[in-house]
Formats: C-alpha cells, structure tokens, sequence
C-alpha cells in the first residue's frame, strides 16, 4: 500500500512541475511577442519621421558676405597690361614726376586714367559680342568724357607759358585712343595723330635743348607710349576693335558686373524621399548612360516617334550655302536674312576749343567750324598760315606769306595773294584754293576732290599730286575779263609699260 501511495505522490508531483514549465514558456513567447510589437511600432514611427523631415521647412542659411570672383582676363587685355601699361605708360609717368610741375602731373594722371578707362573697353569687348551703335555709343561715353576732361586740364594752364607745349602735347595725343572707332586700319591713325603732336614736340626739344635734357627723354617717352599703342593694335586689332563673336551681350555684361557675385556656393538641397509602395513615382525613369540607351532601344519604333522629317532645304548635302554656316535655320522655306551691320558711330572725340593765334611765326589755326570769312591780316614774308581739322570754313589770307597747310580740313576754303615757297594739303577733302598773285607749287596729298583756281601771273606753278581724285584745275580765259576761268580736271589714270628694262609712265588720254 505504501508503494502505491508513493506512486501518486510523484506523478503528481511530476504533472506539476510539467505545467509550471509549460507557464514558463508561454511567460517568454509572450514576452518575445511584445519586443517585437514595440520593435516595429519604433521602427514605423522613424520611418514616418524620416518622411517627414524633408517636408519640414528648415530655417535659411545665414547671408555670406558678398566677394568679388575674379574670372581669368583675356590674352587681349594682359598683352594691353604688358605692351602699354606697364612697357610704357609707368616709364613715361616716373619721367613726368621728376621734372613736372603740379599742373602738368595733373593732367598727366587724367591720360593715364583715359588709358586705364580704354582697357575696360578693351575687356568688355573680348567678354561681349559686337553691340549695335547705340550701346557702342554708352561704352565710350567715359573715353569721351576722360578726353575732354583732359583738353580742359590743357585749356585751363595757359598761363603756364614755359609748359604749355607740353600741356598741347598730352591733350593731342590722347585723341590717340579713338581708334577703337576706326575700321578697318586704326594703327595707322594712332600714327597720324602721333604726327599731329610733333610740331609741339620739336619745340619742346629746341626750346630745352640747352636748359634741361630731360625734357628730350619725357617727348621720346610719350612717342614710346604711342608706339606702343600702334604695336598692340597691329598685333591684337589690326583691323578694328575685335569682339568675342561667342560672347555675351552687353547688357548681361553691366548686370554682371554691377551685381558682386556671392561667397561659397550654397551646399546641394537634401536628397528626396524615399518613394512609396506602389505610388506612381516609384516607376522612376531608367538611369542615364548605358542603360538609357538599351532601354531606348528596348522601345523598338517608338524611340523615332518624335522626331520629324528633314525639309529639303535644311539638308546641307543638298544646299551648298548651308555648309558654309555653322547652324542650319530652324523653319525650311525661308533664306536666314543677314544681320545688320551697324554704321559706325560718330567722332569719339567731343568738340575741341577752336584756335587762332600767331606764335612766333605760325598762324595757329585750329577746329573752326562754319566761318565764313576768317581773315588773317597783317601778315609777312616770314609766316607760315597752319589749318588743321578746319570745316565748312573760309580763310581770307591778306598779304604775301612763307608757306600755307591744311591737314585734316573738310570743305575748307583759302584765298591767299601770294605764297613764297608752297601751299601744302593733305587729306582735305572738298578743298577750294584761289591764289590771286603767285605761288611755285601746289603739293597735294591723300585728298579727294578739290578745286584750284590760278591767277594769270601763277600759271608758272607745279602741282604734284599723290593718292587724290577729282581734283579739278581752274585757268583764266585770254582776252576775257577777271573771274572768267576754265575748268580743267588733272589726270587720274595712269599707264605703265616697261622699256629697256625701265618703267615708263604716261597718261591716259581718252579720244573721243
């Protein structure tokens, strides 16, 4: 009996410890199951977290102060640096510093700032393309105001008599910058306008040749920085001012530089969401590259759909002018019209002070303007009557003089009684010249168009001409009264053959 009870007593036992382990393991895979509830309740909520974080709005970065961003600067504008700026301009500046009085230092610095202003135009142009002539006109609006700015600094030293031949030298040259309007030959122009100062310039090397030989190095050192200019012209503009046919226009060009670019570049904006399960943005298109280009031709004849067929006229095979350009016109049937050239734009230079004056022995007459009875009276053997860049103007010469010059005059007209050695024009276009008494010659150069009128008593005078057209002679009619004359034109058109091994020219006559 004692056995049997013994056996109840442990099974029993046993089904106890059995259920208390069987509650153990429902205890953990309870526990397991709420870890893991909380575990992708956490992991949803980060997920809706990092959603939403893109959408939120995120305060603005803190203004960067703004820097200037230097961009390269064209071989143009450094061989400008190089030939002018730094080759000539300083050399001649430490020159004028040394023997210059404040006045003439003054007007001094105002050229070196008109050549500083013709590098800006420089660097516009090789950043810009080609303007029309009104925004042609605004660029060299502060060249034209740095010209006369410097003109004035020349007019208001007249009382600096021992330097003002100087003073006329600096105010002419500047003009020199102007042949950024000159097409299609500006260096030959910087050389004229040298020529022009070389009167002045002799007498400032006469006037201080036994005084002070430094004056002699500050003329040879201002020549230097005209010659410089016609070097870097020659090598960089030898036909015009050259404009960067690929550049940008002008006024992107203000806009550019009136507004200074930012600091540091602002850092890229964060990457987009990650898409949605089943929304339509998770059918993103297939990447770039290799696999854009299988994927294309995954499409078959789709890929061809937009394009449209080629018209005739824009086949360059078939239209010879087309290739000839670099882009074909977008609408067929209709010839590309040619771009506009613009005109060239009037006289950089403003209106310079008229002249007229006798400085030892010269009559200085300069840019006189619709006058139409100048008269210069009282005058001797001994003068000489200088005209320059006269119009529409009538000078009356009363009395017999040395020698008479017109340059750059238009239109201008001279009566003078009787000349001693000659009566020089060049480049006087529409001249008039009347010699009422005598004169041996008559040289006449680069001029198109003129009219002479000789007296009886001056038809002994020798007239040579170089490079003129439509010069027209006018000789007195015998047995007629006084202002009766005859027209006759000088030749034009020359022959030229060779004879024993000589050339040998003759004139062209025409019969009939």
């Amino acid at each position: 009996m004692s056995s049997s009870a013994q056996g109840l007593y442990s099974l029993a036992t046993l089904i106890k410890r059995l259920e208390a382990i069987t509650s153990r393991l429902e205890d953990v895979e309870d526990s397991r199951s709420a870890g893991h509830l909380k575990r992708q309740s956490t992991s949803t909520v980060t997920s809706a977290a990092v959603v939403e974080t893109p959408l939120a709005s995120t305060p603005p970065p803190p203004p960067v102060p703004a820097i200037e961003v230097q961009a390269a600067v064209p071989r143009a504008v450094t061989a400008y640096d190089e030939i002018v700026i730094e080759g000539r301009l300083k050399p001649f500046l430490e020159i004028n510093k040394a023997i210059a009085p404040p006045p003439l230092n003054e007007q001094v610095d105002l050229f070196a700032k008109v050549l500083a202003t013709l590098r800006s135009v420089l660097h516009q142009a090789a950043a810009c393309r080609k303007p029309d002539q009104k925004a042609f006109a605004e660029i060299l609006s502060p060249l034209q105001a740095g010209i006369e700015s410097v003109t004035r600094a020349k007019e208001a030293a007249r009382k600096e008599r021992d330097w003002f031949n100087h003073f006329t030298v600096i105010a002419d040259g500047t003009a020199s910058v102007g042949w950024v309007t000159v097409e299609p030959k500006p260096g030959p122009y910087v050389n004229e306008i040298k020529e022009s100062t070389a009167y002045y310039a002799n007498r400032i090397l006469k006037d201080f040749k036994e005084k002070d030989p430094r004056h002699a190095e500050w003329v040879r050192a201002f020549n230097g920085v005209l010659d410089g200019m016609k070097r870097y012209i020659m090598e960089f503009h030898t036909t015009g001012l050259v404009w960067n046919s690929n550049g940008i226009l002008v006024s992107e060009y203000k806009s550019s530089r009136s507004q200074p670019v930012s600091g540091p570049l602002p850092p890229p904006p964060p990457p987009p969401p990650p898409p949605q399960a089943g929304s339509p943005s998770s059918q993103a298109a297939p990447a770039g590259g290799v696999a854009a280009v299988f994927a294309d031709l995954n499409r078959g004849a789709d890929v061809t759909k937009g394009l449209r067929k080629v018209d005739k006229s824009e086949m360059t095979h078939k239209n010879p002018a087309l290739r000839a350009g670099s882009v074909v016109p977008a609408s067929g049937g209709t010839a590309a019209k040619k771009p506009v050239k613009p005109t060239k734009p009037q006289a950089l230079m403003g209106k310079k002070p008229s002249r007229f004056a006798l400085e030892g022995n010269k009559w200085i007459i300069e840019y006189q303007e619709n006058e139409p009875a100048l008269e210069v009276a009282n005058v001797d053997i001994t003068q000489v009557i200088n005209l320059f860049a006269c119009k529409n103007t009538t000078v009356i010469i009363k009395g017999k003089v040395n020698a008479v010059t017109l340059v750059n005059c238009t239109k201008t007209s001279v009566l003078v009684e009787s000349v001693v050695s000659s009566v020089s024009i060049t480049k006087s276009p529409s001249f008039a010249l009347q010699i009422t008494g005598v004169a041996p010659t008559i040289q006449i150069d680069s001029t198109d168009s003129g009219q002479i009128y000789l007296s009886k008593q001056c038809l002994g005078v020798e007239i040579t001409t170089a490079k003129c057209s439509a010069i027209n002679v006018s000789l007195p009619v015998e047995g007629e009264e006084d202002g009766v004359f005859e027209e006759q034109a000088m030749p034009e058109m020359l022959k030229t053959v060779v004879q024993n091994g000589k050339l040998v020219t003759t004139i062209v006559e025409h019969a009939g």
